[in-house]
């Protein structure tokens, strides 16, 4: 299936569509985009969060190929036009990270050819938990690492409804939706919207879902919960992540409403050679924020590979 195409939302000029069978046997869809320019500068391994999916980083994709990066950017299992681990289509259900963890490592292996060393890891939301787990086990090494509002923890799962949600799951209950978790998709206003002061942006997701239905996604399972909240707290771990000693950047939304932004210190105190900023007056999805609101964001990326000889400019 070639990419979903919408008004304003081109297609980054020469990307491919990927795919691989990942952990369990399902399909696993993935972008790859060359960089622009004579020398290209590494590759950027794009990790989208939960309901997203490639399309939504057309924008994001052809920045950083203008940067100079070529870029890998996957939909995850369970989402995008990727298969689901469910019969039901909308079902936010990951029943394992480990399982999408080394999706990414081998979606980088596979199109190893055309991403250029050195690679550096952007992640957002989930994508900041399943690609900072993909680095914990070793599925995947990266020479810098920029995370947008990291999902290293979320405030309503803690306490008695993380300790229902891993009792459900071991009784057999994980593909149920969790409690008060939305069980259809439905185009979301931008007015009071939690993710974003874009309009502009906002509506062009939400126009790409309603083209290609196959990408809504609705509220996420007990399951799904219950691995998320095992892999979070393994972060946290004594050492878990002494190991990765590459530069970080974790940038956190002023105006976050979905993350647990008191996670983020307290995971960047433990990554060897982190920094830590908050974005004024962005909300949860920073690079989907108004050009004014990501502009702290991509100055700090730009400082973050000024880290590195090799792709400096």
């Amino acid at each position: 299936m070639s990419f979903v195409e919408i008004a304003g939302n081109p297609v980054p000029e020469g990307a491919r569509e990927h795919w691989l069978k990942g952990a369990g046997g399902l399909s696993i869809r993935t972008l790859t985009a060359p960089a622009q320019g004579a020398a290209p500068r590494g590759s950027i391994i794009l990790c989208p969060g939960r309901t997203e999916f490639i399309e939504k980083y057309f924008e994001v994709i052809a920045k950083l190929q203008a940067r100079g990066f070529a870029v890998l950017c996957i939909d995850w299992r369970g989402q995008g036009l990727s298969d689901r681990e469910t019969r039901e289509q909308e079902k936010g259900h990951i029943g394992d990270f480990g399982r999408a963890a080394r999706d990414l490592g081998e979606a980088v292996r596979q199109n190893a050819a055309q991403l250029p060393r050195p690679h550096i890891l952007l992640a957002h939301s989930m994508g900041g938990a399943l690609s900072l787990l993909a680095l914990q086990k070793n599925h995947l090494t990266v020479e810098a690492a920029a995370f947008s509002a990291p999902m290293w923890g979320i405030a309503a799962l803690k306490g008695p409804a993380l300790n229902a949600a891993r009792a459900m799951a071991a009784l057999g209950f994980g593909k149920a939706y969790a409690p008060g978790a939305s069980k259809a998709w439905s185009r979301e206003s931008f007015e009071g919207n939690p993710v974003t002061h874009d309009a502009v942006r906002h509506a062009r997701c939400m126009d790409l879902i309603e083209k290609e239905p196959k990408l809504a996604l609705a509220g996420p399972t007990i399951g799904w919960a219950a691995a998320a909240a095992d892999v979070m707290a393994g972060f946290q771990k004594p050492g878990a992540l002494q190991h990765l000693a590459m530069p970080v950047l974790v940038a956190t939304a002023a105006e976050e409403k979905l993350v647990d932004n008191a996670a983020h210190a307290q995971v960047a105190a433990l990554l060897p050679n982190a920094t830590h900023i908050t974005i004024p007056g962005a909300m949860h999805e920073i690079m989907m924020e108004t050009d004014d609101r990501q502009a702290p964001f991509w100055d700090a990326f730009d400082a973050l590979l000024a880290r590195l000889p090799a792709v400096q400019s």
